[in-house]
């Protein structure tokens, strides 16, 4: 009896670690198709231009802006540009070692990972 009442505590207390109002299944992302092929064209994906928020969406403002000398381009273009730019390329810097890990651990497991198959790249 007193097994019972055990592996019955033991079993509420796991299931009690979920709420009942989460569901019985994993929640994850539906598999649905892509919102690009929803009308059937197999045109592929086509995006937009990226423009500055300051041209209202007009292509031709921007292209006539860019044709004219740096000093006569408004700042918010040089500005967007820029930002751009830093978006496109952003800034990196190398990693540290961790001063935390002894060296010796790190060419162990260097060791046992290329006795695996695995190779650092």
């Amino acid at each position: 009896m007193k097994s019972f009442v055990v592996f019955a505590v033991v079993i509420v207390s796991c299931v009690a670690q979920r709420s009942p109002y989460a569901g019985r299944l994993p929640i994850g992302f539906l598999t649905t198709a892509g919102l690009g092929n929803r009308f059937g064209d197999d045109v592929g994906t086509s995006t937009t231009i990226r423009l500055p928020l300051e041209a209202l969406g007009d292509v031709e403002l921007v292209r006539r802006l860019s044709k004219l000398p740096v000093d006569n381009q408004p700042f918010w273009l040089l500005n967007w540009k820029a930002l751009e730019e830093n978006r496109n390329r952003p800034q990196t810097y190398p990693q540290r070692g961790n001063s935390f890990i002894d060296d010796t651990f790190n060419a162990n497991s260097l060791q046992l990972n290329n006795f695996q198959g695995f190779e650092k790249k």
